[in-house]
Protein backbone atom coordinates (compact mmCIF):
# COMPACT_ATOMS: atom_id res chain seq x y z
CA UNK A 1 0.00 0.00 0.00
CA UNK A 2 1.30 3.44 -0.95
CA UNK A 3 0.51 6.98 0.13
CA UNK A 4 1.03 9.77 -2.37
CA UNK A 5 1.24 13.43 -1.36
CA UNK A 6 0.22 15.80 -4.10
CA UNK A 7 2.02 19.08 -3.63
CA UNK A 8 -0.21 21.93 -2.62
CA UNK A 9 -0.20 23.87 -5.89
CA UNK A 10 -1.76 23.30 -9.29
CA UNK A 11 1.52 23.37 -11.21
CA UNK A 12 3.01 20.54 -9.10
CA UNK A 13 0.06 18.17 -8.98
CA UNK A 14 1.69 15.90 -11.57
CA UNK A 15 4.88 15.59 -9.51
CA UNK A 16 3.62 13.71 -6.43
CA UNK A 17 5.77 12.60 -3.52
CA UNK A 18 5.40 9.05 -2.25
CA UNK A 19 5.11 8.77 1.52
CA UNK A 20 6.48 5.57 3.04
CA UNK A 21 5.64 4.53 6.58
CA UNK A 22 8.96 2.68 6.55
CA UNK A 23 10.77 6.01 6.27
CA UNK A 24 9.24 8.45 8.78
CA UNK A 25 12.03 10.98 8.29
CA UNK A 26 11.17 11.21 4.60
CA UNK A 27 7.59 11.98 5.57
CA UNK A 28 8.81 14.80 7.77
CA UNK A 29 10.83 16.18 4.85
CA UNK A 30 7.93 15.97 2.40
CA UNK A 31 6.86 19.32 0.95
CA UNK A 32 3.73 19.86 3.01
CA UNK A 33 2.30 23.34 3.24
CA UNK A 34 1.65 23.36 6.95
CA UNK A 35 -0.81 26.23 7.08
CA UNK A 36 -3.18 24.61 4.59
CA UNK A 37 -5.82 21.87 5.07
CA UNK A 38 -5.03 18.20 4.55
CA UNK A 39 -7.46 16.31 2.30
CA UNK A 40 -7.28 12.49 2.24
CA UNK A 41 -8.91 11.02 -0.89
CA UNK A 42 -9.63 7.28 -0.75
CA UNK A 43 -10.48 5.40 -3.94
CA UNK A 44 -12.79 2.42 -4.31
CA UNK A 45 -12.82 -1.11 -5.71
CA UNK A 46 -10.23 -1.72 -8.50
CA UNK A 47 -9.09 1.88 -8.11
CA UNK A 48 -5.72 3.51 -7.59
CA UNK A 49 -4.24 6.93 -6.81
CA UNK A 50 -5.27 8.28 -10.23
CA UNK A 51 -8.79 6.85 -10.15
CA UNK A 52 -12.04 8.31 -8.83
CA UNK A 53 -12.37 10.33 -6.66
CA UNK A 54 -8.84 11.61 -7.32
CA UNK A 55 -9.33 12.35 -11.00
CA UNK A 56 -12.11 14.87 -10.42
CA UNK A 57 -11.68 16.12 -6.85
CA UNK A 58 -7.92 16.56 -6.73
CA UNK A 59 -7.65 18.99 -9.69
CA UNK A 60 -10.77 20.82 -8.49
CA UNK A 61 -9.18 21.50 -5.10
CA UNK A 62 -5.83 22.53 -6.56
CA UNK A 63 -7.41 24.81 -9.15
CA UNK A 64 -9.31 26.58 -6.37
CA UNK A 65 -6.56 27.09 -3.79
CA UNK A 66 -3.57 25.43 -2.16
CA UNK A 67 -4.24 22.16 -0.33
CA UNK A 68 -2.25 19.20 0.91
CA UNK A 69 -3.81 16.13 -0.70
CA UNK A 70 -2.89 12.56 0.19
CA UNK A 71 -4.12 9.75 -2.05
CA UNK A 72 -3.81 6.31 -0.42
CA UNK A 73 -3.22 3.71 -3.14
CA UNK A 74 -4.35 0.24 -2.09
CA UNK A 75 -4.90 -1.15 -5.58
CA UNK A 76 -3.16 -4.50 -4.92
CA UNK A 77 -5.69 -5.12 -2.10
CA UNK A 78 -8.78 -4.32 -4.18
CA UNK A 79 -8.37 -5.99 -7.54
CA UNK A 80 -11.15 -7.70 -9.45
CA UNK A 81 -12.70 -10.20 -9.46
CA UNK A 82 -12.11 -10.60 -5.71
CA UNK A 83 -14.60 -8.07 -4.28
CA UNK A 84 -15.13 -10.14 -1.14
CA UNK A 85 -11.40 -10.16 -0.41
CA UNK A 86 -11.19 -6.44 -1.15
CA UNK A 87 -13.81 -5.81 1.55
CA UNK A 88 -11.85 -8.03 3.95
CA UNK A 89 -8.75 -5.93 3.28
CA UNK A 90 -10.33 -2.57 4.13
CA UNK A 91 -9.45 -2.66 7.86
CA UNK A 92 -5.80 -2.93 6.83
CA UNK A 93 -6.18 0.11 4.58
CA UNK A 94 -7.87 2.05 7.38
CA UNK A 95 -5.21 1.02 9.90
CA UNK A 96 -2.35 2.15 7.66
CA UNK A 97 -4.08 5.44 6.93
CA UNK A 98 -4.66 6.02 10.64
CA UNK A 99 -0.99 5.36 11.38
CA UNK A 100 0.06 7.96 8.83
CA UNK A 101 -2.36 10.54 10.20
CA UNK A 102 -1.22 9.82 13.77
CA UNK A 103 2.38 10.36 12.73
CA UNK A 104 1.57 13.69 11.07
CA UNK A 105 -0.32 14.80 14.16
CA UNK A 106 2.40 13.57 16.54
CA UNK A 107 4.96 15.60 14.59
CA UNK A 108 2.69 18.65 14.97
CA UNK A 109 2.47 19.00 11.21
CA UNK A 110 -1.33 18.92 11.31
CA UNK A 111 -4.13 18.80 13.84
CA UNK A 112 -7.40 16.93 13.71
CA UNK A 113 -9.06 20.22 12.74
CA UNK A 114 -6.96 20.35 9.56
CA UNK A 115 -7.94 16.93 8.24
CA UNK A 116 -10.87 16.04 5.99
CA UNK A 117 -11.19 12.44 4.78
CA UNK A 118 -13.16 11.96 1.54
CA UNK A 119 -13.86 8.40 0.42
CA UNK A 120 -15.65 7.07 -2.64
CA UNK A 121 -17.47 3.70 -2.83
CA UNK A 122 -15.33 1.19 -0.89
CA UNK A 123 -13.24 4.18 0.10
CA UNK A 124 -16.32 5.70 1.69
CA UNK A 125 -16.72 2.68 3.94
CA UNK A 126 -12.96 2.64 4.60
CA UNK A 127 -13.07 6.25 5.79
CA UNK A 128 -15.34 5.18 8.62
CA UNK A 129 -13.00 2.39 9.72
CA UNK A 130 -10.13 4.85 10.30
CA UNK A 131 -11.76 5.74 13.62
CA UNK A 132 -11.09 2.18 14.83
CA UNK A 133 -7.34 2.81 14.74
CA UNK A 134 -6.71 6.55 15.06
CA UNK A 135 -4.99 7.26 18.40
CA UNK A 136 -5.04 11.05 18.16
CA UNK A 137 -8.80 11.30 18.67
CA UNK A 138 -11.90 11.58 16.53
CA UNK A 139 -11.69 12.97 13.02
CA UNK A 140 -13.48 16.28 12.64
CA UNK A 141 -14.91 15.63 9.18
CA UNK A 142 -15.59 12.70 6.83
CA UNK A 143 -17.41 12.81 3.51
CA UNK A 144 -18.64 9.53 2.07
CA UNK A 145 -19.31 9.62 -1.67
CA UNK A 146 -21.91 6.95 -2.47
CA UNK A 147 -20.44 4.44 0.02
CA UNK A 148 -20.48 0.88 -1.30
CA UNK A 149 -23.50 -1.31 -0.61
CA UNK A 150 -22.55 -4.97 -1.35
CA UNK A 151 -21.60 -6.74 1.93
CA UNK A 152 -22.24 -3.58 4.01
CA UNK A 153 -26.01 -3.52 4.52
CA UNK A 154 -25.89 -5.78 7.57
CA UNK A 155 -22.27 -5.13 8.57
CA UNK A 156 -21.73 -3.81 12.11
CA UNK A 157 -20.92 -0.11 12.40
CA UNK A 158 -17.33 -0.98 13.23
CA UNK A 159 -16.85 -2.09 9.64
CA UNK A 160 -18.66 0.66 7.75
CA UNK A 161 -19.19 4.40 7.75
CA UNK A 162 -21.59 5.80 10.34
CA UNK A 163 -21.99 9.04 12.26
CA UNK A 164 -19.86 7.86 15.18
CA UNK A 165 -16.73 7.89 13.01
CA UNK A 166 -16.18 11.67 13.05
CA UNK A 167 -17.59 14.77 14.64
CA UNK A 168 -19.30 15.43 11.32
CA UNK A 169 -20.10 12.80 8.71
CA UNK A 170 -21.66 13.84 5.39
CA UNK A 171 -22.86 11.24 2.90
CA UNK A 172 -23.82 11.85 -0.73
CA UNK A 173 -26.01 9.15 -2.34
CA UNK A 174 -26.28 8.75 -6.12
CA UNK A 175 -26.79 5.01 -6.85
CA UNK A 176 -28.84 3.46 -4.06
CA UNK A 177 -30.44 0.77 -6.24
CA UNK A 178 -27.10 -0.66 -7.35
CA UNK A 179 -23.59 0.07 -6.02
CA UNK A 180 -24.35 2.62 -3.32
CA UNK A 181 -25.95 2.13 0.08
CA UNK A 182 -29.48 3.45 0.66
CA UNK A 183 -29.54 3.61 4.45
CA UNK A 184 -28.60 6.99 6.01
CA UNK A 185 -25.02 6.76 7.24
CA UNK A 186 -24.08 10.23 8.44
CA UNK A 187 -25.12 13.21 10.47
CA UNK A 188 -26.48 14.48 7.18
CA UNK A 189 -27.28 12.50 4.04
CA UNK A 190 -27.91 14.06 0.64
CA UNK A 191 -29.91 12.08 -1.92
CA UNK A 192 -29.45 13.47 -5.42
CA UNK A 193 -32.44 12.68 -7.62
CA UNK A 194 -33.51 10.42 -4.79
CA UNK A 195 -30.13 8.74 -5.04
CA UNK A 196 -31.57 6.59 -7.82
CA UNK A 197 -30.82 7.73 -11.37
CA UNK A 198 -28.70 10.72 -12.30
CA UNK A 199 -29.69 12.93 -15.25
CA UNK A 200 -27.94 11.89 -18.44
CA UNK A 201 -26.83 8.52 -17.13
CA UNK A 202 -29.36 6.51 -19.11
CA UNK A 203 -27.61 7.24 -22.39
CA UNK A 204 -24.16 6.76 -20.91
CA UNK A 205 -25.06 3.44 -19.30
CA UNK A 206 -26.04 2.04 -22.71
CA UNK A 207 -22.43 2.49 -23.81
CA UNK A 208 -20.57 1.75 -20.55
CA UNK A 209 -20.56 -0.74 -17.70
CA UNK A 210 -23.35 1.08 -15.88
CA UNK A 211 -21.26 2.94 -13.33
CA UNK A 212 -22.46 6.40 -14.33
CA UNK A 213 -24.83 6.94 -11.38
CA UNK A 214 -22.18 5.79 -8.91
CA UNK A 215 -19.40 7.88 -10.43
CA UNK A 216 -21.44 11.07 -10.36
CA UNK A 217 -20.92 11.38 -6.59
CA UNK A 218 -17.26 12.51 -6.85
CA UNK A 219 -18.14 14.69 -9.85
CA UNK A 220 -20.80 16.57 -7.87
CA UNK A 221 -18.46 16.97 -4.91
CA UNK A 222 -15.68 18.26 -7.17
CA UNK A 223 -18.01 20.92 -8.57
CA UNK A 224 -19.05 21.94 -5.05
CA UNK A 225 -15.50 23.14 -4.33
CA UNK A 226 -15.72 26.22 -6.55
CA UNK A 227 -19.38 26.60 -7.53
CA UNK A 228 -20.95 30.00 -7.04
CA UNK A 229 -24.44 28.52 -7.35
CA UNK A 230 -24.21 25.72 -4.80
CA UNK A 231 -25.91 22.37 -4.35
CA UNK A 232 -28.85 22.96 -2.00
CA UNK A 233 -31.18 20.25 -0.77
CA UNK A 234 -34.45 20.48 1.13
CA UNK A 235 -35.13 18.43 4.20
CA UNK A 236 -37.41 15.40 4.32
CA UNK A 237 -37.80 13.01 7.23
CA UNK A 238 -37.34 9.82 5.22
CA UNK A 239 -36.35 8.58 1.77
CA UNK A 240 -39.65 6.71 1.38
CA UNK A 241 -41.63 9.90 2.05
CA UNK A 242 -39.67 11.66 -0.66
CA UNK A 243 -40.21 8.86 -3.18
CA UNK A 244 -43.94 8.87 -2.45
CA UNK A 245 -44.08 12.61 -3.12
CA UNK A 246 -44.99 13.42 0.49
CA UNK A 247 -42.29 16.05 0.95
CA UNK A 248 -43.34 18.99 -1.22
CA UNK A 249 -41.12 22.04 -1.38
CA UNK A 250 -42.55 25.02 0.48
CA UNK A 251 -41.27 28.51 1.15
CA UNK A 252 -40.40 27.45 4.69
CA UNK A 253 -38.62 24.22 3.68
CA UNK A 254 -35.35 23.76 5.53
CA UNK A 255 -32.40 23.97 3.14
CA UNK A 256 -28.83 22.71 3.45
CA UNK A 257 -25.70 23.19 1.36
CA UNK A 258 -24.09 19.98 0.09
CA UNK A 259 -20.43 19.34 -0.60
CA UNK A 260 -17.07 20.74 0.40
CA UNK A 261 -18.52 23.52 2.57
CA UNK A 262 -21.47 21.87 4.27
CA UNK A 263 -21.51 23.28 7.83
CA UNK A 264 -20.52 20.73 10.46
CA UNK A 265 -23.73 21.52 12.32
CA UNK A 266 -25.97 20.24 9.48
CA UNK A 267 -28.27 17.38 10.44
CA UNK A 268 -30.91 15.32 8.67
CA UNK A 269 -31.81 13.96 5.23
CA UNK A 270 -31.87 16.31 2.24
CA UNK A 271 -33.01 15.89 -1.35
CA UNK A 272 -32.04 17.77 -4.49
CA UNK A 273 -31.99 17.59 -8.27
CA UNK A 274 -29.10 18.47 -10.55
CA UNK A 275 -28.60 19.39 -14.18
CA UNK A 276 -27.91 16.77 -16.84
CA UNK A 277 -24.52 18.24 -17.74
CA UNK A 278 -21.94 20.38 -15.91
CA UNK A 279 -22.43 22.71 -14.21
CA UNK A 280 -24.66 20.35 -12.25
CA UNK A 281 -25.61 22.64 -9.37
CA UNK A 282 -29.03 24.34 -9.47
CA UNK A 283 -28.69 26.49 -6.39
CA UNK A 284 -32.00 27.18 -4.64
CA UNK A 285 -34.11 27.53 -7.79
CA UNK A 286 -36.10 24.43 -6.80
CA UNK A 287 -37.91 26.45 -4.12
CA UNK A 288 -40.13 27.78 -6.91
CA UNK A 289 -41.36 24.26 -7.75
CA UNK A 290 -44.09 22.32 -6.01
CA UNK A 291 -41.91 19.23 -5.67
CA UNK A 292 -39.03 17.41 -7.25
CA UNK A 293 -39.89 15.18 -10.20
CA UNK A 294 -39.60 11.52 -9.28
CA UNK A 295 -36.92 9.87 -11.45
Amino acid sequence: MKFVLVLAALETQYEPTELSMFDPEAISRAPFVLDRPLIVLIHGYTGHRNYAPNTSIRPAYLAYDEFNIISPDYNPLAQEPCYYQAVRNLPTVANCTAQLLDYLIDQQMFTLDDIHVVGFSLGGQTSGMISNYLRAGKLRRITGLDPAKPLFITAPNEYKLDQSDAEFVQVIHTDVFARGILHPSGHTDFYINGGVEQPGCNAQMMMTTGECNHNRAPEYYAESIATEVGFYGYRCAHWYLYMLGLCPVREDSQLALMGAYTPNTTRGLYFLNVNMNPPYAQGTNFTLRDEFPIP
